[in-house]
Parts: C-alpha cells; structure tokens; sequence
C-alpha cells in the first residue's frame, strides 16, 4: 500500500491494523520462539508467512513469551501490525496454508494497535509433563523420569518456591534480545519473580506440573522442575530447596538437574480482564495420543455402570 500526499505536500502514512494471534506449536524442529539468523525458530516461520501472505514488508511481530529450543507451545500470543487489511478468518486460513505442519495460528482477531503480546501479559503459565512410565507415543512431549516420585515431597518442595522471591539459583544468563529497549532489558533479567501458582498433579501414568508466574527467566521452569523430580526422588530435601532459594545464587548442582525442553509447553498467556481456567489442559488428550486414550479407557471400564432411567412412554402408547 502506498502512500499518498497530502494537500499540505507532506506524505500521509498508509493506516496501520492490529491483530491478536493465538499460536500452538511443536518446538521440536526449532530454535526457540524469538527470530535468529541462520537458524530457524518459530517466529521466523511465522513471519515469512505473514510476510507472503500480507506482502507487507514493514509489518510487526512481536510474541509474550520466548520458549527456548524444543519447548512447545499451546497458547503462545503474538501481536501482528500491518497496512493490509484482511477478514481475521481469511487471515488465519491463508497463514496457516503457508505455515509448516507443526505450527498453527488457532485464532486471529482485531486488536487495538497499542495491544503488545508481551507488554500487556500479566502472567503466563507453563506446563511440565511427566511420564511415570515407559510411553511409546509421546517421547517428544514428555520426560521420563524411571525413579519411583514421592508427590507428597515435591508437593512441599514447590510451597517452599511458590510467592515471590530472587530466582538467581534456579536460572541461567540468557541471550540478549536486541528488540528490547534498555528499561525492558531490565525487567526482563531482574530476578524477583512472583510464582503465583505451582501444582504437582497426577494422571493416569503422568506428573504434571504447572507453573504460573509474573515473568519467567531463561531455564527458570526446566530448573524448578528438575529440582522437584529430585526431590521427589530423594536425591534433594525441601531443606535444600529453602536454603538455594534463600542464597539467591548461581547453584550448579541445580544447574545439573535441569529438566529437558521436551516435557515443557507454554499453556497460556494472561491479560487484565481474561480468566485463566483452574485446571491446567489436558496435554495428551488434545494431542489424541494413544497412552491418554487408553487411560481412559482403562479408568472407563473400571468404573460401575449406570443403568439408563426408563424411557418415558410416548403419547397414545401404554
């Protein structure tokens, strides 16, 4: 779209529409969320889709999370500004035609042009799913962990980390994000974080752990979680967990049970007036893999059946 001058000589800028998009991804492929050279990530794949879709060159992206390389994602949120104006439907369809299988814009929708993805967030939320046994169908979205988990120690181990407190001992140095301004910089490596939410939860077969926190710092997640798995399986105490907390310094031995990317999605961003669901999703079953469907049925066939209330008669009939 070009622009045009105005009676006064000076050129009018094109207008600009805003969009929300809401993206799920499997990571496995990629370098993470956030846009490098020489490697391909996610939002990369997105823009060169946005890019051929739209034939727009000064478009902006910008997403409220930076998952590293082979973390997934089920509510990942991304910001879109642009010249062209499309239907949010058509715009999805046309994307998602142009986007590799593994990625996948589930919903577009207008936004004003001050909504930011991650400015506006005012948390997001983390899944980690463990596998309490050998799984045949999920290897790419799980950890399995082999040794027996006390989920009552672990339970404990995460009250001891829930609230706000210095994370210095559970993160790692990240890379720079050049998009950054120097104010945002900062807030994006202080390491006071607010962990409003963290649950231990069982299904059939799997651990789950979710996460829900003001900001995350690089490897925050993947390390609380390794430090509870290893507590789980008595390799830490609480009491240490407590004391790396309190230290709030750089802690090697956690640094060595970091969990691996597989297991760990990013289940959904939170804005000001948007609820946020009790119970986290249901990972497997949304993937339809095979070991939550036979769960399932196992648990299905266990429970007693109930016997169907007599059908009323129909009218005219005895």
């Amino acid at each position: 779209m070009m622009s045009r001058p105005e009676k006064n000589g000076k050129v009018a800028q094109p207008s600009r529409y805003a969009y929300r998009l809401t993206i799920e991804y499997d990571g496995s492929r990629y370098a993470g969320w956030q846009e490098q050279r020489q490697v391909r990530t996610v939002a990369g794949e997105l823009r060169r889709a946005l890019s051929e879709v739209l034939a727009d060159p000064t478009l902006d992206l910008g997403g409220a999370g930076r998952t590293d390389a082979g973390v997934h994602a089920l509510g990942q949120v991304a910001h879109l500004r642009t010249v062209t104006r499309l239907d949010p439907d058509e715009l999805r369809h046309r994307v998602n035609d142009a986007l590799p299988s593994d990625i996948c814009v589930f919903d577009v929708a207008p936004a004003p042009l001050s909504f930011h993805a991650r400015h506006d967030a005012i948390a997001r939320y983390y899944l980690y799913q463990i596998a309490l046994r050998r799984m045949a169908f999920a290897k790419k979205y799980i950890w399995w962990v082999r040794d027996r988990l006390d989920v009552e120690k672990m339970r404990a181990a995460a009250e001891v980390l829930r609230g706000f407190h210095d994370f210095t001992a559970f993160s790692q140095k990240g890379p720079v994000d050049h998009s950054l301004t120097r104010d945002e910089q900062a807030r994006t490596e202080s390491k006071l974080v607010d962990v409003h939410e963290l649950t231990v939860n069982l299904r059939p077969g799997m651990m789950v752990v979710r996460i829900g926190a003001s900001h995350f710092l690089w490897r925050m997640v993947r390390r609380i979680v390794g430090a509870l798995v290893a507590v789980g399986a008595g390799k830490l105490t609480v009491e240490d967990i407590r004391l790396a907390l309190r230290r709030a310094q750089p802690n090697e031995t956690i640094a060595q049970l970091t969990a691996p990317a597989s297991g760990l999605f990013l289940e959904k961003v939170e804005y000001p007036r948007e609820l946020v669901e009790p119970q986290p999703v249901d990972v497997l079953a949304r993937l339809g893999l095979p070991a939550e469907r036979e769960a399932m049925v196992q648990k299905y066939r266990s429970e007693p059946k109930r016997r169907s209330p007599p059908r009323p008669a129909r009218p005219g009939r005895p």
